[in-house]
């Protein structure tokens, strides 16, 4: 008794001793896990601090070379701040003496300052961008330097074009980036006017009238929207091209203009081709639709072809050999009309089924009939064969006693016609 005791306590210890040692093990193998993630997230954190340290210098890196790009064309003049646009005090510039006032824009004094001490108008007018964070953007003439600081006057054309066509309170929308840019002397514009009456307002003197619009601005920029003034009506004008680049001075330059046609005719004629589109579409459709219909009324013919031969396959081979002219029995001798105009004979044991009688008339392809759907008719008198009732009927019981018979292949409907 006390062997087995001691044994047993043995035995517990070591039960014991496994499962702690099992346990241990899990919690290492929990804790490898663990450190395993930790490890993992914090690789991942780092290599996504370095990925976002790369983005940050490749971006001042394409910003330093943005600028020195802007710099090498401004020819050494850099300007950029970000105003609180308000509106201009409408006509002011007219008042002025200024002619190319659609697009003259006031900046602070700061502003002033700084491109005059960068000698500025070495390079001509001072002409600028000004962009909103919309992406919008459009250029400008200065018409002087004493903005409020901090803020930057802008004209009504500008406001429409930075803001929308449809602002119409006349307010400006927030903050705009100004920035000095050198621009080439325009050589080609083309505009698109948003109405077809421009065209049949100013007839032949649309070079006259697009030159005197031009003359009171003093940049275009492409997908700007101008107003042309004629015959007391403003229209709407879009600047679609422009050459040499998309924002062109129009200073003291010969430009040549083109007027392409108006989006209302565009929408009117791309309105005209998408229903022609539509029509197309459908009749193609339609056609693939009936060559589809026909393909498959074709196979069905041909299905139907393949079943109808099949059967009359089948009824031939069931028959029996032709009695002789000396067979055991009355005969009777049967000439089958068909009405697609063929013939057919043959020789019948009068004791014979007169379902034998339909049988051989489809093996015969019973002159295009449905199978089923006609009567074996004889004349002077006229009898009627009729599968359904004949049966259990053999061919003498149905009528054919004589030695010689013809049998005319009616079809069940027009029967039905010729009783009624």
């Amino acid at each position: 008794m006390l062997g087995r005791e001691l044994e047993n306590r043995a035995n517990k210890l070591v039960r014991e001793s496994k499962e702690r040692a099992e346990k241990a093990k899990r919690q290492a193998e929990k804790e490898r896990i663990l450190r395993q993630r930790q490890d993992e997230r914090q690789r991942q954190f780092e290599e996504q601090k370095r990925q976002q340290r790369l983005a940050e210098e490749a971006a001042v890196e394409a910003e330093r070379l943005k600028h020195e790009e802007d710099l090498e064309s401004n020819n050494g003049v850099w300007w950029q701040e970000r105003l609180m646009a308000v509106p201009l005090e409408a006509n002011v510039a007219e008042q002025l003496g200024i002619k190319r006032s659609t697009d003259k824009i006031r900046l602070p004094k700061s502003a002033g300052d700084a491109l005059m001490s960068q000698d500025a108008p070495k390079n001509g007018a001072m002409l600028f961008e000004l962009a909103t964070s919309a992406g919008r953007s459009v250029h400008a003439g200065v018409l002087d330097f004493s903005a409020a600081s901090g803020t930057v006057a802008v004209p009504a054309h500008l406001i429409r074009n930075l803001w929308g066509l449809t602002t119409c309170d006349g307010q400006c929308h927030g903050h705009v980036i100004v920035t000095y840019r050198r621009l080439p002397k325009g050589t080609y514009v083309r505009f698109q006017p948003r109405s077809a009456g421009f065209q049949e307002a100013v007839g032949e003197s649309v070079e006259q009238v697009l030159q005197a619009s031009m003359f009171t601005h003093s940049t275009l920029t492409q997908g700007e929207w101008v107003q042309v003034q004629h015959a007391g009506t403003q229209h709407d004008l879009k600047v679609l091209a422009l050459k040499p680049q998309a924002a062109v001075s129009i200073i003291e330059t010969d430009l040549e203009a083109e007027v392409d046609p108006s989006v209302e005719t565009e929408e009117k004629l791309r309105a005209k081709e998408e229903a022609a589109q539509q029509r197309l579409q459908a009749m193609q459709r339609a056609e693939e639709e009936a060559i589809k219909q026909a393909m498959q009324d074709a196979n069905l013919r041909e299905q139907a072809q393949a079943d109808r031969e099949k059967i009359r396959q089948e009824k031939a081979a069931l028959l029996p050999p032709e009695p002789s002219s000396n067979a055991e029995g009355p005969i009777v001798s049967c000439l089958f009309r068909m009405p697609d105009g063929t013939r057919a004979s043959r020789v019948f044991l009068q004791s014979q089924p007169a379902q034998m009688l339909f049988d051989f008339a489809d093996a015969k392809g019973a002159g295009g009939l449905p199978f089923g759907g006609y009567r074996l008719v004889m004349q002077f008198p006229r009898r009627v064969v009729d599968a359904a009732s004949v049966q259990t009927q053999s061919i003498a019981e149905a009528g054919l006693n004589s030695p010689q018979e013809v049998l005319l292949l009616e079809a069940v409907h027009e029967a039905e016609s010729n009783a009624t």
